[in-house]
């Protein structure tokens, strides 16, 4: 078997990763770059700045993707209740508009993964944006955005699966209009994730 040294397509320098990542990082030019089925692309992403005080020891950046999407309910039916989660998360109207949807693109707990995709989908975060990651942990990749997008459907019927009332039907159309990695910072704790923006 034959090992070859990675180099960033962009500014053909190497690129040197600590752990086993599906998306290549170049600290030289500061691109995102992934292998797939087209060959390597170049993905748009954002590093959130880090609240001020947070121990960086204790900090590491999970990657989301960040899906823009048109969601429009054609019909729906729900018993001893409304679309409460999904209503406040459309920016609209009731029956559609923009969504924000989040998906983990990290390897999470399913718990994990659910919880935090519906709350920053529910209440997306607010943030400034860094250069660089600022030598703090990156958490490697697994999810691309083909395999986001089709989580999506899964996140936006979650939105309405613990709230108050049976929802008994929803046909909706879900378009991504755009798709960006957004790299958050969280803090590890006994209790679990904490966001440090």
């Amino acid at each position: 078997m034959k090992v070859t040294q990675v180099k960033c397509p962009q500014c053909d320098l190497p690129i040197y990763m600590r752990q086993k990542d599906d998306f290549f990082y170049c600290s030289s030019c500061g691109t995102i770059h992934v292998r797939g089925i087209h060959g390597v692309e170049r993905i748009p992403y954002e590093i959130a700045n880090f609240r001020p005080g947070t121990p960086l020891d204790d900090c590491h950046y999970i990657p989301f993707w960040r899906l823009q999407c048109d969601f429009q309910i054609k019909s729906r039916s729900v018993e001893g209740g409304y679309l409460h989660k999904l209503s406040n998360a459309l920016k609209g109207g009731d029956d559609g508009g923009q969504l924000r949807i989040f998906v983990p693109a990290s390897d999470l707990d399913i718990a994990v993964f659910r919880y935090w995709s519906v709350n920053l989908t529910v209440n997306n975060p607010r943030y400034s944006v860094r250069d660089d990651f600022a030598d703090v942990q990156r958490m490697p990749a697994t999810t691309g955005r083909e395999e986001a997008i089709e989580l999506a459907d899964f996140i936006a019927v979650t939105l309405e699966a613990e709230k108050p009332g049976t929802l008994q039907y929803l046909d909706y159309d879900l378009e991504v209009q755009e798709a960006k990695v957004i790299y958050l910072p969280f803090i590890s704790s006994p209790s679990g994730l904490h966001l440090a923006v």
